[in-house]
């Protein structure tokens, strides 16, 4: 049985917290296949900072500045150093969501170990902007770490970001592979949905719910969706489930359309579940920012993923990680146009869950995420202790690209040919 260090900076702090959920799923995938999970995060051995983390993301708030969070952050990052030094002495492998500070405290902190490193988004932008991506990226290559990007569009602004020598090996050791979601959850969602459906066929609505999930931050551009309701009937309503800095903003900008939209706050996972179980349609209308060539966009947001894995339609900004999930049934939409966004769920609407492809569900799923990563990691599951992964080959597991990249922010490496684990 072995020991696998998880280094988060966000992870739940009760039953039902959403912060961190994908990490918490990642540390249940790994206890079902028999390895024990040491969690430390903010809150799982460590103080939660003030202002960071889970009072609407840590990007945006260092982005907004301010010699309070810069602080907050640099000794939050100490202390992290010091609690994953002091554990890592019992660790056999050790996986870090996002690169900073998690990845870098791993790195520095472990030496023969196996090293994870995931990177998730706002660490990547927010790393670019500050010159530190290429670094930070340069001591993973030389700890020997597995890198993992949810996006494609994540890896070839990594690949950007350092020299040609060091690309190389960054592309040597990195997969694309986004997160997974529960997939027991998602299985009971479509078959609530499912009920629904067959017990609406003797009933007829005028009123669609349309289910925004996020946190009210800049990126997620909440008020297109808001704007959208311009182009909507009046039977159409919106439920706007999170919660962040934009609030007030996004409450004002919404006033016009009365009770047509509805802020729910942060919602526990039950409660989420039961607004995904009640959705007609879910909207991730997402956008680059600070202009398309260098602004930060989408990973690949969780609330996209959790909403096709239940089987819920899905429109969603042509961005980030987002462009690929059009290939399980997604309908992708310019970002930041409030008419294309509200003539999409239109259609979407009118087709209902016949544009959903079920067979493609449980691929978004940890059962199938969870074993991707493996492969990466390659664990030795006859000796059950964790290996690194020789330097990659081609094999089946993978399949070869060389498509240039449509990121808008593609530059010196837009014709790398790059193997993407299939997910």
């Amino acid at each position: 049985m072995a020991l696998v260090g998880v280094v988060a900076t966000s992870y739940p702090r009760w039953a039902g917290d959403a912060a961190g959920g994908f990490v918490e799923g990642h540390a249940a995938w790994l206890r079902g296949r028999g390895d024990e999970v040491d969690v430390v995060a903010a809150g799982r051995g460590l103080p939660v900072p003030h202002g960071l983390f889970y009072d609407g993301g840590a990007p945006e708030a260092l982005e907004r500045g301010g010699v309070s969070v810069v602080a907050a952050a640099a000794g939050f990052s100490t202390r992290m150093l010091a609690e994953v030094t002091r554990r890592a002495r019992r660790w056999d492998a050790v996986v870090a969501h996002w690169l900073a500070p998690s990845a870098v405290a791993a790195a520095l902190a472990t030496r023969r170990i196996p090293l994870c490193a995931i990177a998730h988004g706002g660490d990547v932008h927010l790393l670019a902007r500050a010159r530190l991506l290429a670094p930070v990226l340069a001591l993973l290559v030389a700890r020997d770490a597995r890198l993992v990007f949810v996006s494609d569009e994540l890896r070839r602004r990594a690949l950007d970001a350092v020299p040609r020598a060091i690309a190389s090996r960054v592309a040597s050791r990195a997969i694309v592979q986004a997160m997974g979601v529960d997939d027991a959850r998602s299985e009971a969602i479509a078959r609530r949905r499912e009920a629904r459906a067959a017990s609406a066929t003797t009933k007829t609505t005028t009123t669609t719910t349309i289910v925004v999930l996020a946190r009210l931050v800049p990126v997620k551009r909440v008020d297109t969706a808001i704007d959208a309701m311009d182009f909507l009937p009046p039977g159409a309503r919106l439920v706007i489930a999170g919660d962040g800095p934009l609030r007030d903003e996004l409450a004002a900008r919404a006033a016009r359309f009365g009770e047509r939209v509805r802020f729910a706050g942060w919602l526990g996972a039950d409660a989420r579940d039961e607004l995904l179980a009640a959705a007609d349609v879910v909207v991730v209308p997402s956008a680059p920012l600070g202009g398309d060539a260098d602004g930060r966009s989408e990973g690949t947001p969780m609330a996209a993923l959790e909403a096709l894995a239940a089987g819920v339609p899905l429109v969603a900004s042509a961005t980030g990680g987002l462009r690929a999930l059009a290939a399980h049934g997604a309908a992708l939409v310019p970002p930041r146009d409030p008419r294309a966004l509200a003539a999409a769920i239109t259609s979407v609407l009118r087709l209902g869950l016949a544009d959903v492809r079920p067979e493609r569900r449980t691929e978004l799923g940890w059962r199938v995420g969870g074993e991707a990563l493996d492969r990466h990691w390659r664990h030795d599951r006859r000796e059950h202790s964790y290996a690194p992964a020789p330097q990659p080959s081609q094999s089946n597991d993978a399949q070869w690209s060389s498509r240039r990249s449509d990121s808008a922010d593609t530059r010196n490496h837009s014709d790398d040919l790059s193997v993407t684990e299939a997910w």
